[in-house]
């Protein structure tokens, strides 16, 4: 079988989608199917492994924006605005201003999702004739649901079946500003209807985006998401001293560091001693500038650790020094990645009970719930595993066994050749 798929880059961070295209890409070449990568916006970050092979950047970043805003840049020479899609040049760009908020994008977001009725047609007509240079592929596979600008054009011109991942575009969406919204939503709805099958990473976010694209639930299949465990399993579990809490992910407000620093004061003032070790690329200065200053105003600067953005080997290093790991996400998580590789290292995690995590720790056993956004909710949570050093341990093994078994990269495999298989029919 050859598939097409479109995946997004994430302007050289480290993406949980990223990560999920990756390994369902290996997955399916190991099996004896081509898999060709289509880049979009930027290149991909491959983690711990050899990079696969992709084709050339099609819709890059900075050539993105200029469509959209500078309406002549439309009608020059291919031969330059190609120039402007050079890996090199785009992961550069990156380095400096890498904005994903949806009210910064409303716009942008709204003509991509038109596609061929948008102000990026001219882009989707080149990303049309390389997919028909591929010999007809029996599948095209899109990353995520705010990329279905081109499935409308695909049915049209090809009539390939598409299968589309759904990776938290719902809450995006629903930050941008009116008119924004209601109008990407009705694109979506539209741009659904040439979807043949969507996956989800869970059950109960499968059934809130069949209401959000207005498709029904069958079409919807669950994916879990894979991890190669024993990548990150270390060979004997030592515990660090003091009880240190890992955080690992880009820092914004929506990631909720601040509500884990405010629980550390809170079992500061408790007579707890504890950590923070912080890993993860800094969005927003502000933001993280004024957290250093909370912890240097309550003297316990020396107690928060950061390493900065991390390659795979450094991350899981990083992990093997935690005691346990937290994910306070004021959004909620629909892959949880990363807390996903903190249980295969052998780590509790402590999570909001929202999005992904109840399903996750339900089948993982290894971590326990606190009160979304609270503060206080989460310290008592740390200060019960760090009250019951056994039954911490505990949790990590169980962790551990949790995500080899839930979430082997085999069954992420096997899972989504399943849903194929129910669109291709006998042709698989």
């Amino acid at each position: 079988m050859r598939i097409a798929h479109l995946a997004a880059g994430a302007g050289g961070m480290y993406c949980g989608a990223c990560a999920r295209d990756t390994m369902l890409a290996r997955g399916l070449m190991a099996r004896g199917h081509d898999v060709q990568i289509i880049p979009l916006y930027t290149p991909l970050r491959f983690d711990g492994s050899e990079p696969l092979p992709t084709s050339r950047i099609f819709l890059g970043g900075v050539n993105a924006y200029l469509e959209q805003y500078v309406p002549v840049w439309r009608y020059l020479p291919r031969s330059i605005r190609r120039a402007l899609d050079h890996p090199r040049l785009l992961e550069w760009v990156s380095r400096f201003a890498v904005s994903t908020r949806a009210g910064d994008l409303g716009p942008m977001i709204v003509s991509v999702l038109r596609g061929m009725g948008g102000n990026h047609a001219g882009v989707f007509g080149e990303l049309m004739d390389y997919l028909h240079a591929m010999a007809r592929p029996d599948l095209v596979s899109i990353t995520n649901s705010l990329l279905t600008g081109v499935a409308p054009e695909i049915k049209r011109r090809m009539g390939t079946p598409i299968v589309c991942g759904l990776q938290g575009e719902d809450t995006f969406v629903n930050s941008a500003p009116e008119p924004f919204r209601s109008q990407a939503i009705e694109q979506m709805r539209k741009n659904a209807q040439a979807v043949d099958m969507f996956l989800s990473p869970g059950e109960a976010y499968a059934a809130t985006m069949a209401d959000f694209l207005g498709v029904p639930r069958e079409r919807v299949r669950v994916t879990r998401v894979g991890v190669d465990a024993q990548a990150f399993r270390a060979d004997a579990r030592t515990r660090p001293f003091p009880f240190t809490v890992g955080f690992l992910s880009v820092i914004t407000p929506l990631k909720g560091l601040d509500i884990l620093v405010d629980a550390l004061l809170r079992l500061h003032q408790r007579g707890r001693e504890l950590e923070l070790a912080i890993a993860g690329k800094v969005l927003d200065r502000s933001y993280w500038l004024s957290l250093v200053r909370r912890l240097d105003d309550a003297g316990l600067a020396d107690r928060m650790r950061y390493a900065g953005e991390v390659t795979f080997a450094q991350k899981v290093r990083f992990l093997h020094g935690c005691s346990a790991f937290c994910m306070p996400s004021r959004q909620p998580e629909t892959r949880a990645v990363a807390a996903l590789e903190a249980q295969a290292a052998g780590l509790p995690v402590v999570v909001p009970n929202a999005g992904i995590f109840p399903e996750m720790l339900a089948l993982t056993q290894g971590g326990v719930l606190f009160e979304p956004g609270n503060s206080e909710s989460l310290a008592d949570a740390i200060e019960r595993l760090m009250e019951d050093p056994e039954a911490t341990l505990r949790i990590g093994e169980a962790a551990a066994a949790g995500v080899s078994l839930h979430f082997r990269p085999e069954r992420l495999t096997e899972e989504t050749l399943e849903a194929i298989r129910d669109v291709l029919g006998s042709r698989v």
